[in-house]
Protein backbone atom coordinates (compact mmCIF):
# COMPACT_ATOMS: atom_id res chain seq x y z
CA UNK A 1 0.00 0.00 0.00
CA UNK A 2 1.07 3.49 -0.75
CA UNK A 3 2.19 5.74 1.71
CA UNK A 4 0.23 8.67 0.81
CA UNK A 5 -2.73 5.59 0.43
CA UNK A 6 -1.59 4.86 4.30
CA UNK A 7 -1.60 8.72 4.90
CA UNK A 8 -5.05 9.28 4.08
CA UNK A 9 -6.54 5.77 6.30
CA UNK A 10 -4.57 6.96 9.15
CA UNK A 11 -6.14 10.65 9.11
CA UNK A 12 -9.83 8.96 8.74
CA UNK A 13 -9.21 6.61 11.36
CA UNK A 14 -8.16 9.36 13.53
CA UNK A 15 -11.23 11.90 12.64
CA UNK A 16 -13.49 9.02 13.50
CA UNK A 17 -11.89 7.96 16.36
CA UNK A 18 -12.05 12.02 17.62
CA UNK A 19 -15.63 12.78 16.76
CA UNK A 20 -17.15 11.19 19.60
CA UNK A 21 -15.43 12.77 22.17
CA UNK A 22 -15.88 15.86 20.35
CA UNK A 23 -19.34 15.13 21.00
CA UNK A 24 -19.23 14.17 24.45
CA UNK A 25 -16.71 17.00 24.73
CA UNK A 26 -19.66 19.63 23.57
CA UNK A 27 -22.43 18.46 25.61
CA UNK A 28 -20.53 18.40 28.65
CA UNK A 29 -20.04 22.41 27.91
CA UNK A 30 -23.40 22.60 26.95
CA UNK A 31 -24.53 20.97 30.28
CA UNK A 32 -22.40 22.63 32.84
CA UNK A 33 -22.39 25.99 31.09
CA UNK A 34 -26.32 26.08 29.78
CA UNK A 35 -27.77 29.01 30.97
CA UNK A 36 -30.26 28.20 33.68
CA UNK A 37 -33.84 28.46 33.00
CA UNK A 38 -35.41 31.34 35.27
CA UNK A 39 -38.06 30.68 37.72
CA UNK A 40 -41.02 33.19 37.68
CA UNK A 41 -44.28 33.32 39.41
CA UNK A 42 -47.64 32.90 37.77
CA UNK A 43 -50.32 35.35 38.69
CA UNK A 44 -49.29 38.28 41.19
CA UNK A 45 -46.33 38.46 43.57
CA UNK A 46 -48.93 39.89 45.96
CA UNK A 47 -53.04 38.16 45.95
CA UNK A 48 -55.87 39.12 47.65
CA UNK A 49 -58.67 36.78 48.89
CA UNK A 50 -62.35 37.60 51.07
CA UNK A 51 -62.10 35.57 54.32
CA UNK A 52 -63.63 32.36 53.46
CA UNK A 53 -62.77 32.43 49.56
CA UNK A 54 -61.39 29.12 47.30
CA UNK A 55 -57.49 29.88 46.80
CA UNK A 56 -56.21 28.34 44.01
CA UNK A 57 -53.10 28.01 43.48
CA UNK A 58 -51.45 29.37 40.22
CA UNK A 59 -47.63 28.06 41.12
CA UNK A 60 -44.83 29.02 39.02
CA UNK A 61 -43.57 28.66 35.07
CA UNK A 62 -41.37 25.56 35.62
CA UNK A 63 -41.68 22.28 36.96
CA UNK A 64 -40.22 20.28 40.36
CA UNK A 65 -40.40 23.33 41.89
CA UNK A 66 -40.41 22.93 45.52
CA UNK A 67 -43.38 24.94 46.99
CA UNK A 68 -43.06 26.05 50.90
CA UNK A 69 -46.16 27.30 52.75
CA UNK A 70 -49.97 27.09 52.36
CA UNK A 71 -53.20 29.44 52.58
CA UNK A 72 -56.08 29.44 55.27
CA UNK A 73 -58.49 31.56 53.82
CA UNK A 74 -60.81 30.69 56.88
CA UNK A 75 -58.58 32.82 59.04
CA UNK A 76 -57.62 36.45 58.40
CA UNK A 77 -53.76 37.60 57.73
CA UNK A 78 -50.63 36.96 55.25
CA UNK A 79 -49.26 33.72 54.32
CA UNK A 80 -46.26 33.77 52.39
CA UNK A 81 -45.81 30.59 49.94
CA UNK A 82 -42.14 30.20 48.62
CA UNK A 83 -41.11 28.51 45.40
CA UNK A 84 -38.16 26.93 45.24
CA UNK A 85 -35.80 25.49 42.35
CA UNK A 86 -32.37 24.39 42.24
CA UNK A 87 -30.64 28.14 43.36
CA UNK A 88 -33.64 30.11 42.34
CA UNK A 89 -36.41 31.38 45.26
CA UNK A 90 -39.76 33.55 44.81
CA UNK A 91 -41.86 34.04 46.49
CA UNK A 92 -45.89 35.41 46.91
CA UNK A 93 -47.38 37.00 49.74
CA UNK A 94 -51.44 36.02 50.16
CA UNK A 95 -53.29 38.45 51.94
CA UNK A 96 -56.97 37.28 53.47
CA UNK A 97 -59.05 39.90 54.28
CA UNK A 98 -62.30 40.29 56.74
CA UNK A 99 -63.23 43.40 56.55
CA UNK A 100 -66.37 42.91 54.60
CA UNK A 101 -65.02 44.72 51.54
CA UNK A 102 -67.12 42.44 49.17
CA UNK A 103 -70.12 40.21 50.47
CA UNK A 104 -71.02 37.19 48.40
CA UNK A 105 -74.13 35.57 49.07
CA UNK A 106 -75.66 32.36 47.46
CA UNK A 107 -78.87 32.14 47.06
CA UNK A 108 -80.91 29.14 49.02
CA UNK A 109 -79.25 26.79 50.43
CA UNK A 110 -75.61 26.15 50.34
CA UNK A 111 -76.20 22.39 49.95
CA UNK A 112 -78.30 22.05 47.26
CA UNK A 113 -80.40 18.97 46.27
CA UNK A 114 -81.79 17.17 43.35
CA UNK A 115 -83.63 14.38 42.44
CA UNK A 116 -81.59 12.02 39.55
CA UNK A 117 -83.45 12.59 36.69
CA UNK A 118 -84.78 16.54 37.30
CA UNK A 119 -83.82 19.04 36.19
CA UNK A 120 -80.71 21.41 38.12
CA UNK A 121 -81.93 24.87 38.77
CA UNK A 122 -79.13 27.06 39.48
CA UNK A 123 -79.69 29.52 41.86
CA UNK A 124 -76.77 31.74 41.45
CA UNK A 125 -75.62 34.35 43.76
CA UNK A 126 -75.60 38.24 44.89
CA UNK A 127 -72.44 40.24 45.16
CA UNK A 128 -72.12 43.72 46.93
CA UNK A 129 -68.27 45.49 46.83
CA UNK A 130 -68.60 48.69 49.61
CA UNK A 131 -66.40 50.90 47.15
CA UNK A 132 -67.68 49.31 43.65
CA UNK A 133 -70.81 49.09 44.10
CA UNK A 134 -72.96 45.35 42.79
CA UNK A 135 -70.74 42.81 41.18
CA UNK A 136 -73.23 40.08 41.00
CA UNK A 137 -73.76 40.41 36.56
CA UNK A 138 -69.42 39.89 36.48
CA UNK A 139 -69.76 36.79 38.57
CA UNK A 140 -67.72 33.42 36.79
CA UNK A 141 -70.00 30.11 37.54
CA UNK A 142 -67.85 27.41 36.90
CA UNK A 143 -68.74 23.14 37.44
CA UNK A 144 -71.14 21.01 35.86
CA UNK A 145 -73.66 18.90 37.42
CA UNK A 146 -75.09 15.99 35.59
CA UNK A 147 -78.49 14.70 37.23
CA UNK A 148 -78.60 11.09 35.10
CA UNK A 149 -75.76 10.47 37.46
CA UNK A 150 -76.11 10.44 41.46
CA UNK A 151 -72.90 11.81 43.24
CA UNK A 152 -71.82 15.07 44.80
CA UNK A 153 -70.95 18.27 41.95
CA UNK A 154 -69.17 21.63 43.18
CA UNK A 155 -70.45 24.96 41.94
CA UNK A 156 -68.08 27.76 42.10
CA UNK A 157 -68.90 31.45 42.34
CA UNK A 158 -65.73 33.43 42.22
CA UNK A 159 -65.49 37.15 40.91
CA UNK A 160 -62.36 39.83 41.12
CA UNK A 161 -62.70 43.58 41.75
CA UNK A 162 -60.81 46.13 40.13
CA UNK A 163 -58.32 46.52 43.12
CA UNK A 164 -57.76 42.63 42.50
CA UNK A 165 -59.62 41.34 45.45
CA UNK A 166 -61.19 38.06 45.02
CA UNK A 167 -63.74 36.07 46.60
CA UNK A 168 -65.68 33.20 45.87
CA UNK A 169 -67.60 30.66 47.54
CA UNK A 170 -68.69 26.89 46.76
CA UNK A 171 -72.00 25.17 46.03
CA UNK A 172 -72.23 21.50 46.76
CA UNK A 173 -75.03 20.20 44.69
CA UNK A 174 -76.17 16.23 45.87
CA UNK A 175 -77.93 14.41 42.84
CA UNK A 176 -79.86 12.27 45.31
CA UNK A 177 -81.95 8.66 44.28
CA UNK A 178 -84.67 9.77 46.66
CA UNK A 179 -85.88 12.24 49.75
CA UNK A 180 -89.24 12.45 50.99
CA UNK A 181 -91.22 15.13 48.91
CA UNK A 182 -93.04 17.92 49.68
CA UNK A 183 -96.51 17.73 48.80
CA UNK A 184 -98.42 20.24 51.19
CA UNK A 185 -96.69 23.30 50.04
CA UNK A 186 -93.83 25.67 50.88
CA UNK A 187 -94.38 27.97 53.88
CA UNK A 188 -92.70 31.01 52.96
CA UNK A 189 -92.55 32.85 56.42
CA UNK A 190 -92.93 36.50 56.98
CA UNK A 191 -91.80 38.35 59.26
CA UNK A 192 -91.60 41.64 60.07
CA UNK A 193 -89.71 43.61 63.40
CA UNK A 194 -86.97 42.38 65.76
CA UNK A 195 -86.29 44.09 68.97
CA UNK A 196 -84.34 43.10 72.74
CA UNK A 197 -84.95 43.95 75.96
CA UNK A 198 -82.83 46.49 76.44
CA UNK A 199 -84.22 48.44 72.49
CA UNK A 200 -87.86 48.32 73.38
CA UNK A 201 -90.31 49.91 70.38
CA UNK A 202 -92.36 52.27 71.30
CA UNK A 203 -95.20 50.22 70.95
CA UNK A 204 -95.73 46.29 70.26
CA UNK A 205 -98.02 44.56 68.15
CA UNK A 206 -97.83 41.37 66.45
CA UNK A 207 -95.29 41.67 63.70
CA UNK A 208 -92.64 42.55 66.68
CA UNK A 209 -90.59 39.61 67.39
CA UNK A 210 -88.33 39.32 70.63
CA UNK A 211 -84.73 38.32 69.57
CA UNK A 212 -84.48 35.34 71.56
CA UNK A 213 -87.66 33.87 70.22
CA UNK A 214 -86.59 34.76 66.64
CA UNK A 215 -83.09 32.78 67.59
CA UNK A 216 -85.03 29.78 69.11
CA UNK A 217 -86.93 29.49 65.79
CA UNK A 218 -83.81 29.32 63.79
CA UNK A 219 -82.29 27.23 66.40
CA UNK A 220 -85.19 24.82 65.44
CA UNK A 221 -84.80 24.97 61.80
CA UNK A 222 -80.82 24.60 61.98
CA UNK A 223 -81.42 21.51 64.07
CA UNK A 224 -84.53 19.78 62.25
CA UNK A 225 -82.07 20.17 59.42
CA UNK A 226 -84.56 22.48 57.12
CA UNK A 227 -83.73 23.32 53.29
CA UNK A 228 -84.02 26.61 51.97
CA UNK A 229 -85.03 27.09 48.51
CA UNK A 230 -84.28 30.08 46.12
CA UNK A 231 -86.73 31.81 44.12
CA UNK A 232 -85.17 30.26 41.45
CA UNK A 233 -86.41 26.76 42.78
CA UNK A 234 -89.55 27.91 44.13
CA UNK A 235 -90.37 29.21 40.69
CA UNK A 236 -89.62 25.69 39.22
CA UNK A 237 -91.57 24.11 41.82
CA UNK A 238 -94.61 25.99 41.11
CA UNK A 239 -93.76 25.26 37.61
CA UNK A 240 -94.17 21.38 37.95
CA UNK A 241 -90.76 21.21 37.04
CA UNK A 242 -89.03 20.01 39.99
CA UNK A 243 -89.36 18.61 43.69
CA UNK A 244 -88.20 20.15 46.64
CA UNK A 245 -87.49 18.22 49.87
CA UNK A 246 -90.16 17.72 52.78
CA UNK A 247 -88.75 20.03 55.26
CA UNK A 248 -88.20 23.05 52.86
CA UNK A 249 -88.89 27.11 54.38
CA UNK A 250 -88.19 30.19 52.80
CA UNK A 251 -87.83 33.32 55.32
CA UNK A 252 -88.86 36.79 54.72
CA UNK A 253 -89.05 39.94 56.62
CA UNK A 254 -90.61 42.83 55.18
CA UNK A 255 -89.71 47.03 55.56
CA UNK A 256 -85.94 46.70 55.86
CA UNK A 257 -86.52 47.45 59.55
CA UNK A 258 -83.64 48.98 61.62
CA UNK A 259 -84.34 46.57 64.46
CA UNK A 260 -84.30 43.43 61.90
CA UNK A 261 -81.28 44.49 59.92
CA UNK A 262 -79.37 45.30 63.59
CA UNK A 263 -80.56 41.89 65.97
CA UNK A 264 -82.00 40.30 63.05
CA UNK A 265 -79.22 39.42 60.42
CA UNK A 266 -76.63 38.90 63.18
CA UNK A 267 -78.95 35.84 64.11
CA UNK A 268 -79.02 34.55 60.70
CA UNK A 269 -75.71 34.56 60.37
CA UNK A 270 -74.96 32.59 63.67
CA UNK A 271 -77.26 29.88 62.58
CA UNK A 272 -76.26 30.38 58.71
CA UNK A 273 -79.61 30.45 57.46
CA UNK A 274 -80.24 32.18 54.29
CA UNK A 275 -83.63 35.31 54.16
CA UNK A 276 -84.81 37.72 52.29
CA UNK A 277 -85.28 41.68 53.49
CA UNK A 278 -87.81 42.89 51.51
CA UNK A 279 -86.81 46.68 51.65
CA UNK A 280 -88.78 49.96 51.06
CA UNK A 281 -85.88 51.29 48.24
CA UNK A 282 -87.07 54.65 48.62
CA UNK A 283 -86.36 54.50 52.16
CA UNK A 284 -82.83 54.70 52.21
CA UNK A 285 -82.70 51.35 50.07
CA UNK A 286 -79.03 51.69 48.48
CA UNK A 287 -77.11 52.40 51.80
CA UNK A 288 -79.17 49.72 53.60
CA UNK A 289 -78.22 47.03 50.99
CA UNK A 290 -74.42 48.51 51.35
CA UNK A 291 -74.39 48.91 54.84
CA UNK A 292 -75.82 45.61 55.83
CA UNK A 293 -74.97 43.25 53.30
CA UNK A 294 -74.31 39.74 54.43
CA UNK A 295 -73.74 36.09 52.74
CA UNK A 296 -76.67 35.25 54.51
CA UNK A 297 -79.43 38.10 52.92
CA UNK A 298 -80.85 39.18 49.67
CA UNK A 299 -82.44 42.50 49.46
CA UNK A 300 -85.54 42.11 47.16
CA UNK A 301 -88.34 45.04 47.00
CA UNK A 302 -91.08 45.80 48.76
CA UNK A 303 -91.57 48.77 45.84
CA UNK A 304 -90.30 52.33 45.48
CA UNK A 305 -92.38 54.22 47.02
CA UNK A 306 -96.02 52.48 46.95
CA UNK A 307 -95.73 51.51 50.85
CA UNK A 308 -98.17 53.98 51.72
CA UNK A 309 -102.15 54.60 51.75
CA UNK A 310 -104.18 55.85 49.24
CA UNK A 311 -106.35 53.52 47.54
CA UNK A 312 -109.75 51.63 47.81
CA UNK A 313 -109.12 47.60 48.17
CA UNK A 314 -107.85 45.58 50.63
CA UNK A 315 -105.52 47.31 53.53
CA UNK A 316 -105.71 50.33 51.47
CA UNK A 317 -102.53 50.68 49.70
CA UNK A 318 -102.12 53.39 46.90
CA UNK A 319 -101.15 50.53 44.55
CA UNK A 320 -105.08 49.99 43.28
CA UNK A 321 -105.56 54.17 42.76
CA UNK A 322 -102.05 53.65 40.09
CA UNK A 323 -102.28 52.18 36.58
CA UNK A 324 -100.30 49.28 35.26
CA UNK A 325 -97.44 51.78 33.62
CA UNK A 326 -97.26 53.59 37.15
CA UNK A 327 -96.58 50.13 39.06
CA UNK A 328 -93.94 49.12 36.93
CA UNK A 329 -92.12 52.27 36.86
CA UNK A 330 -91.79 52.00 40.71
CA UNK A 331 -91.09 48.36 40.41
CA UNK A 332 -87.84 49.12 38.15
CA UNK A 333 -86.83 52.28 39.99
CA UNK A 334 -86.72 49.76 43.32
CA UNK A 335 -84.82 47.21 41.23
CA UNK A 336 -82.49 49.61 40.31
CA UNK A 337 -81.88 50.31 44.01
CA UNK A 338 -81.99 46.69 45.09
CA UNK A 339 -80.79 45.40 41.85
CA UNK A 340 -82.39 42.17 42.09
CA UNK A 341 -85.76 40.70 40.15
CA UNK A 342 -86.33 37.38 42.12
CA UNK A 343 -89.10 38.14 44.47
CA UNK A 344 -91.49 41.38 45.34
CA UNK A 345 -93.69 41.73 48.36
CA UNK A 346 -96.80 43.92 47.67
CA UNK A 347 -96.93 46.89 50.38
CA UNK A 348 -99.93 46.30 52.40
CA UNK A 349 -100.62 42.86 50.86
CA UNK A 350 -103.13 44.87 48.12
CA UNK A 351 -102.81 43.11 45.38
CA UNK A 352 -104.57 44.33 41.57
CA UNK A 353 -105.07 43.06 37.97
CA UNK A 354 -102.27 45.68 37.14
CA UNK A 355 -100.05 44.64 39.56
CA UNK A 356 -99.77 41.08 38.24
CA UNK A 357 -99.48 42.60 34.38
CA UNK A 358 -96.71 44.89 35.97
CA UNK A 359 -94.72 41.92 37.90
CA UNK A 360 -94.69 40.05 34.71
CA UNK A 361 -93.40 43.30 32.97
CA UNK A 362 -90.85 43.80 35.40
CA UNK A 363 -89.58 40.18 35.11
CA UNK A 364 -90.09 39.13 38.58
CA UNK A 365 -89.98 35.67 39.30
CA UNK A 366 -92.27 35.41 42.42
CA UNK A 367 -94.79 38.16 43.90
CA UNK A 368 -95.78 37.94 47.64
CA UNK A 369 -99.01 39.03 49.30
CA UNK A 370 -100.17 38.79 52.82
CA UNK A 371 -102.90 35.99 52.02
CA UNK A 372 -102.36 33.31 54.48
CA UNK A 373 -101.15 30.11 52.92
CA UNK A 374 -97.84 27.64 51.37
CA UNK A 375 -96.88 28.14 48.17
CA UNK A 376 -98.17 25.10 46.13
CA UNK A 377 -97.23 23.76 42.70
CA UNK A 378 -99.78 25.34 39.98
CA UNK A 379 -100.19 28.67 41.60
CA UNK A 380 -100.24 32.21 40.06
CA UNK A 381 -96.27 32.99 40.87
CA UNK A 382 -97.75 37.65 40.62
CA UNK A 383 -99.97 36.37 43.84
CA UNK A 384 -98.33 34.09 46.33
CA UNK A 385 -99.73 33.67 49.91
CA UNK A 386 -97.46 33.53 52.99
CA UNK A 387 -97.11 32.50 56.42
CA UNK A 388 -97.31 35.29 59.06
CA UNK A 389 -95.21 34.65 61.65
CA UNK A 390 -96.85 36.13 64.94
CA UNK A 391 -94.08 37.74 67.29
CA UNK A 392 -96.30 36.37 70.63
CA UNK A 393 -96.75 32.73 68.94
CA UNK A 394 -95.11 29.89 71.33
CA UNK A 395 -92.31 27.30 69.42
CA UNK A 396 -95.04 24.64 69.27
CA UNK A 397 -97.33 27.14 67.87
CA UNK A 398 -94.19 28.25 64.78
CA UNK A 399 -93.68 24.56 64.52
CA UNK A 400 -97.53 23.82 63.49
CA UNK A 401 -97.33 26.64 61.41
CA UNK A 402 -94.72 24.81 59.03
CA UNK A 403 -97.04 22.14 58.53
CA UNK A 404 -94.65 19.35 59.02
Amino acid sequence: MGKEKMRKLNKKHVMITFIPIIVMIVLIFWFVFRKTETLELIGNEKEVFMLNSIYEEKGTNLEDVEMIGNVDTSQEGQYEIKYQYKNQTVKRLVEVLNNKQIVMNLNGSQDTYVLKGQKYIESGCHVIDQNEGNLTDQVKITGKVDTQKVGDYEIIYSVQNKEGIYCSKKRIVHVVNEFEKNSHGIPVLMYHYVYTPDDLPKTINTNYILDSKLEEQLKYLKEQDFYFPSYQELSAYIKGEIDLPKKSVILTFDDGQKGFLKYGIPLLEKYQIPATSFIIASQNGKEKVKKYASEYITFQSHSYDMHKGGGNIGHGGIISALNMEQIKEDLLKAQNIVENTEAFAYPYGDVTVQGQQAIQEAGILCAFTTEYGKVKKGQDPTKLPRVRVLGESSLQSYIASLGM
